[in-house]
């Protein structure tokens, strides 16, 4: 079987825009980023400047996080790498289930709702098609963070 020149450039065109989107759905954009560096000044129990932030690979930019959170240590790593985090970038459920089960104090964020959702993120953001920040009862509760009073009119709480 030949394949002309056009279609299977047209095969890889498509194969490169279904791959990138799948990288960009599955890790935190700048906006997202951003906006937790914001949800932390929230926090009744602020971040101190020494405190280690983890990002799981593909649950965001380390160069952005690093970026949006100046003074606060920034590196990369798995579930491995969690033990004295103050807070973990993560993809899934599954993986703040995992980072939980070593560190339960831990704040575990996300762009998938559905985390938040299972109890699983303490906070998730999404910026499409609206900001919009959920948090997790439970998941506060067990890595014992508290919202500013404020702050909580301005999060969906599930």
């Amino acid at each position: 079987m030949k394949w002309s020149a056009a279609a299977l450039g047209s095969s890889v065109l498509v194969s490169a825009v279904l791959a990138s989107s799948v990288a960009f759905a599955s890790g935190m954009d700048a906006k997202q980023i951003q906006i937790v560096a914001k949800v932390f000044n929230f926090l009744e129990k602020k971040p101190q400047p020494k405190v280690t932030i983890l990002v799981m690979p593909g649950a965001a930019d380390l160069d952005a996080v690093k970026s949006a959170l100046g003074a606060l240590t920034v590196v990369e790593g798995g579930v491995a790498n969690v033990s004295g985090a103050y807070a973990v970038f993560v993809n899934s459920a599954a993986d703040a289930q995992a980072a939980t089960a070593s560190n339960s104090s831990i704040i575990t964020i996300s762009s998938d709702v559905g985390c938040v959702d299972s109890g699983a993120c303490v906070i998730a953001i999404e910026t499409q098609p609206k900001v919009s920040i959920y948090a997790s009862r439970a998941a506060a509760t067990k890595a014992g963070v508290g919202f500013d009073a404020n702050f909580k009119m301005l999060i969906t709480e599930r």
